[in-house]
């Protein structure tokens, strides 16, 4: 089979239609140009000048090789440039779930910065909850997760991304719309919607505990296990909701997002989480680092 180096002393004899001047364009000496030649003639089994003249000449078997090898020599440099973009991190697939909640104050983020540093990079956005997000990295499913508390007995590499604080969302009409110094005290015996102990785990094992050792019990008229959905309501008139305070970006007409003062671990953690079978990929790695330093994520304590 012929190599490349055969191919570019064909192409540069072909193109000139002269030894010396294509030995002159490879910064070569001619005889081993001439030699390149004859061996890939004998390889291919056809002759691919004439060289019955003083000058040489494509033969029809030539004509036709030399645009095929162009096309080889092309295709050979296109694949040297994708492997190394690949090697460096800058081209590849990579796969990147995010609980739903994160649609808000950090999937856009995400989305821009990556399209604008990585362009090469094809990132595929998938909404998963935690749990699944935890069994698809393990096994190499997903590349990246976006989730909150996960498992630290799962072999994954994972960083805090963001720490929210939780704000009371009231219906604008509602006393607490305009009310400065709102406490956990003041939930007691309000309607409140509150977060299902299945999709909504993370916030009904944080709430739950702490209207309990304070002594509060709201008016629970709902359980509900998405904080969007619970926005929806309180912009119909239905009860309040404690939610993360990057949910205001949604702006909703009818919503007022209050400062509550609550105990110091009340907070809404994101993690990012990226899956130990896939941690050696150049592609994986640069998604991975570009999003961390986007947040100033930390390794969590």
């Amino acid at each position: 089979m012929f190599e490349l180096h055969q191919l570019r002393c064909f192409v540069a004899v072909a193109s000139e239609l002269n030894f010396h001047r294509a030995a002159e364009r490879l910064n070569m000496t001619q005889p081993p140009v001439s030699r390149q030649v004859q061996v890939l003639e004998r390889q291919l089994g056809v002759q691919l000048f004439d060289r019955s003249r003083r000058t040489i000449r494509l033969t029809a078997a030539g004509e036709r090789f030399y645009f095929e090898a162009r096309d080889l020599l092309r295709r050979a440099e296109d694949a040297k440039v994708i492997a190394r973009s690949v090697a460096s991190g800058h081209l590849g697939n990579v796969s990147l779930a995010f609980i739903p909640i994160a649609a808000v104050p950090i999937v856009p983020v995400i989305a821009t910065k990556l399209a604008k540093e990585l362009p090469e990079i094809r990132i595929v956005l998938n909404e998963m909850m935690t749990g699944e997000q935890v069994e698809r990295l393990r096994t190499g499913r997903i590349d990246i997760g976006i989730l909150r508390r996960p498992d630290s007995n799962v072999p994954i590499e994972q960083k805090l991304l963001l720490r929210e604080p939780y704000r009371l969302a009231v219906h604008c009409d509602h006393p607490f719309a305009t009310r400065e110094d709102i406490t956990i005290q003041d939930l007691d015996d309000q309607d409140l919607l509150m977060y299902s102990p299945g999709h909504g785990w993370y916030g009904y094992e944080l709430l739950n505990p702490m209207f309990a050792a304070n002594g509060v019990r709201p008016n629970i008229i709902q359980h509900l296990g998405q904080a969007i959905s619970m926005l929806t309501l309180v912009n119909a008139g239905h009860g309040m909701a404690l939610v993360p305070e990057g949910l205001g970006l949604l702006r909703l007409e009818n919503v007022v997002m209050r400062p509550i003062v609550l105990p110091p671990e009340a907070t809404a953690d994101y993690h990012i989480v990226m899956s130990d079978e896939r941690r050696d990929d150049p592609a994986v790695r640069q998604v991975f680092e570009k999003i961390c330093a986007a947040f100033g994520a930390q390794t969590p304590k």
